[in-house]
């Protein structure tokens, strides 16, 4: 008897540590949290208000997807997720690259408005 309270106590004892670890070690840092309210915010506000379909903005090119047909990239316009089609060919000497400003004419919303859709300009 007296083994198996010893053996629970080690068990809830450990139970404790791994959860004051994942509090003490795996807490979303104040930069996460900041980030996370600020997506939520994001998601709650209309898309136009972030961009105007019609509208021509500059876009920092934050990620190329030339593995998709059509190929496009994607960057964000005050904060609004944004995919770019008819971009240059993605195999030309004029390809798009990531860190690259252009711009953008807004041409729709994703279904659920949390998204926007644009055709390529030019370069900035």
């Amino acid at each position: 008897m007296q083994t198996l309270v010893i053996g629970g106590a080690a068990v809830l004892a450990v139970l404790v540590l791994l959860i004051v670890l994942k509090v003490v070690l795996g807490g979303r840092s104040d930069a996460q949290k900041k980030r996370d309210r600020a997506h939520e915010q994001a998601q709650q506000r209309p898309p136009d208000e972030a961009a105007e379909k019609g509208e021509t903005y500059e876009l920092v090119v934050q990620e190329t997807q030339y593995d998709r047909s059509p190929a496009e990239v994607r960057g964000t316009i005050n904060g609004l997720q944004t995919f770019v089609r008819e971009v240059p060919d993605p195999g030309g000497s004029d390809a798009l690259s990531e860190g690259e400003t252009i711009r953008v004419r807004v041409v729709d919303y994703g279904t659920e408005g949390t998204t926007a859709q644009a055709h390529f300009v030019g370069r900035a």
